[in-house]
């Protein structure tokens, strides 16, 4: 079961995403029924392909708890996590993924963005990884319509070059 925090959380930080010029991706990480990370995409306004919002929630973990915590936590983002990220979930060891919207969402809005389903990279991989998704959420989806019906982020694609 999805607590109400963990969506609002999600949400929240979908908005500050929003406010600050990225995407509207989020992710966080739960350990022992407690929110231990809680971020939003930062890779439009830092010029960094790696500030995903999954992969700054990892290294905002390692960096305040230590690694050896991921191998017991769950990571919720608000979108279907790329292959990028579900790899780092992979080699940070976190058993447990689940995530909002299905990718075919967001690429319905903004017209690009298909790559290898989370499910099909944890079906190939021997890790063990449990990936739960899509849970829908329309509040959620509301800020990728936001986001890219804007300012033409549809057309700048996925450019880090853009501030």
């Amino acid at each position: 079961m999805i607590v109400k925090n963990i969506i609002e959380e999600l949400i929240k930080n979908q908005q500050i995403a929003l406010n600050s010029g990225n995407p509207p991706f989020a992710a966080l990480i739960v350990y022992k029924d407690k929110i231990i990370a809680s971020v939003s995409n930062n890779s439009r306004k830092s010029g960094n392909p790696l500030h995903h919002a999954e992969l700054l929630a990892i290294q905002s973990v390692i960096q305040t708890h230590g690694s050896e915590v991921l191998i017991n936590s769950h990571l919720y983002s608000t979108n279907e996590p790329c292959p990028m990220c579900i790899g780092a979930c992979v080699w940070s060891g976190i058993p447990m993924v689940t995530y909002f919207l299905d990718q075919k969402d967001v690429f319905n809005i903004r017209g690009w963005g298909k790559f290898m389903p989370a499910h099909d990279i944890a079906l190939a991989d021997d890790s063990g990884i449990v990936i739960k998704g899509p849970v829908m959420n329309e509040d959620m989806l509301k800020y990728h319509e936001i986001f890219w019906k804007t300012d033409n982020n549809s057309i700048k694609k996925h450019s880090i070059h853009i501030k």
